[in-house]
């Protein structure tokens, strides 16, 4: 089943218009700092539609968003079209494995847990080694997943969310079958759409996301060209616990 297909594309934005771009660029920023690394060139693996591409077009940052899904970047082209003509921004459809963009980069993202769109090691590890392809030296690689100590205690539970938008309602529910061997969670998407007693919709997706543990992303990490890794609970910070299901990691391209 394709993921994030046009249907998915279209309601993406009202489903996680809550999400925090600014303060999420502001961690990377802040874990650039910590390393001394200086925000010239920035490549935005699994972009989406553009939440933080567009982030760091506005603070004057020259940004490359990647994605595999053609209507998510059709959605962040339209919305860059706002920005300044000065702003550097450009957009290619790519899979994180295998795409090529003009480099080197001084640091590279992939958040909202894109990653974990990477199932097996041997996928992770052509991710990561691409990423450091496009890297220079020295440069940041920075990225948030899902925590595996939390995902095996906490459990997901179904959840169902309903959005009001311009074109009606959006209700989406969510449920999750853990497949602890293999380390995925295999999340089903149901959309529907409609405006009063109107149906206007319809949308069903299953995303496989793997989670991940401290000792294999430095395992993992090592093998692909990068430093010991830093680890945070994401987004409160701080050592992760077991009740942590995000965290945010960066390392350095060696």
């Amino acid at each position: 089943m394709t993921v994030f297909d046009t249907s998915y594309a279209n309601q993406y934005d009202a489903m996680y218009g809550d999400k925090d771009y600014v303060a999420e660029c502001d961690l990377v920023a802040a874990a650039a700092r910590n390393n001394g690394v200086a925000m010239g060139r920035v490549l935005d693996i699994g972009c989406g539609t553009g939440g933080h591409s567009l982030e760091w077009a506005r603070r004057g940052i020259s940004c490359v968003g990647v994605d595999m899904s053609p209507s998510m970047i059709a959605l962040a082209e339209e919305k860059a079209r706002t920005l300044p003509e000065k702003a550097q921004l450009d957009f290619l459809v790519g899979d994180a494995r295998n795409f090529q963009a003009e480099g080197p980069f001084d640091v590279a993202t992939m958040m909202f847990a894109v990653l974990g769109y990477m199932n097996s090691n041997e996928a992770v590890l052509a991710a990561l080694r691409n990423v450091r392809c496009h890297l220079r030296t020295g440069g940041l690689f920075a990225f948030d997943c899902w925590y595996g100590p939390a995902v095996l205690g906490v459990r997901p539970e179904d959840r169902v969310r309903v959005v009001e938008g311009a074109k009606g309602q959006t209700i989406r529910s969510a449920s999750t079958a853990i497949d602890s061997f293999r380390h995925l969670a295999h999340v089903t998407f149901k959309l529907w759409t409609v405006d009063g007693d109107r149906y206007l919709g319809h949308a069903e997706e299953t995303h496989d996301m793997r989670y991940f543990f401290p000792q294999e992303l430095e395992l993992l990490l090592e093998v692909a060209g990068f430093g010991p890794p830093v680890i945070r609970s994401f987004p409160a910070g701080g050592e992760p616990n077991d009740d942590s299901w995000n965290i945010f990691c960066s390392a350095v391209a060696v």
